[in-house]
């Protein structure tokens, strides 16, 4: 572990490693988690999970973010997270030193509701379903271990990590209902509230800055294929390799768009604490919206 985050750190020398976490090494892994998120502060997450099975009767892009956030609730509620992605690096500049994919063994698609579709495309580019019923990571252990990582409910200090994701209001959705051990709370700024509580101020979804990015479109692999970003590791659908690449294409998009405009307003700061298509900002969403 120190020697390959140390010379990625360096200058990003040698192939990056994704390190796999099952039953039989999650409490291991974790202590490694621990003491990367000390000196890596800057996390990039992703995660993997089985499709959507409640659609809106409206177009997507016609939906409010309430509504938006109603469909999520309804999907996040009914289903099981399958892999979480965290990849770590020393500054808003560096490569990713080290990157962990978590295997969790709730999810039998024999037995629980999925998108087919979905869940194909998963085991097609290398989800063992039948490996992860066997040896993946109890839901509740991870959930208590990532709570005790240093990684949430740190508060928006100095220490608190920043993190960086790609199109993630459901990422978020799986983890704060893990972290909760229940459904998600009923109303958006509710839920806003706890992505804050549980994840700080300085969360970064690279979906909605790209937005104000002139060309470019499209989904993780499209964006890093029109900004000229590799793979690290990995290949895509896999949570730790998209992880790696949510940051290195972050990263790249700070560099094109926002190199030198430190400007109030003008800076990548501006987007942090907003996720794609629930553009309420986080710092809002703890209060009630005044009254018209």
């Amino acid at each position: 572990m120190k020697m390959q985050t140390e010379a990625a750190a360096a200058g990003g020398q040698g192939r990056l490693m994704i390190r796999q976490v099952w039953a039989n090494n999650v409490e291991s892994e974790f202590q490694a988690i621990r003491q990367v998120a000390e000196r890596f502060p800057y996390v990039s997450m992703d995660t993997e999970f089985p499709g959507v099975i409640h659609c809106p009767s409206k177009h997507h892009a016609t939906l409010t973010p309430s509504e938006r956030y109603a469909a999520l609730k309804a999907n996040v509620d009914a289903l099981h997270l399958i892999q979480v992605g965290l990849a770590f690096a020393a500054s808003p500049d560096a490569p990713p030193a080290v990157a962990f994919e978590i295997n969790l063994r709730e999810f039998d698609p024999r037995v629980h509701r999925h998108n087919p579709s979905s869940v194909a495309l998963l085991a097609g580019h290398g989800l063992d379903f039948a490996r992860q019923r066997r040896q993946g990571v109890d839901a509740r252990v991870f959930a208590a271990l990532l709570m005790s990582s240093g990684l949430v409910c740190s508060g928006s200090g100095s220490g608190a990590p920043t993190w960086v994701t790609f199109h993630s209001a459901y990422d978020f959705g799986y983890l704060v209902k893990l972290l909760m051990g229940r459904k998600l709370p009923r109303t958006l700024p509710e839920f806003l509230g706890l992505v804050r509580v549980f994840f700080g101020d300085q969360v970064y979804d690279a979906r909605h800055v790209m937005g104000s990015c002139a060309g470019l479109y499209g989904g993780l692999d499209a964006l890093a294929a029109q900004l000229g970003v590799e793979r690290a590791a990995g290949m895509s659908h896999q949570a730790g390799s998209d992880a790696a690449l949510t940051w290195d294409v972050f990263r790249r998009i700070r560099e094109v768009y926002f190199a030198g405009n430190t400007r109030q307003g003008q800076g990548v700061g501006n987007f942090a604490g907003v996720l794609y298509g629930l553009e309420l900002e986080l710092d809002l969403a703890a209060a009630p919206a005044p009254a018209a």
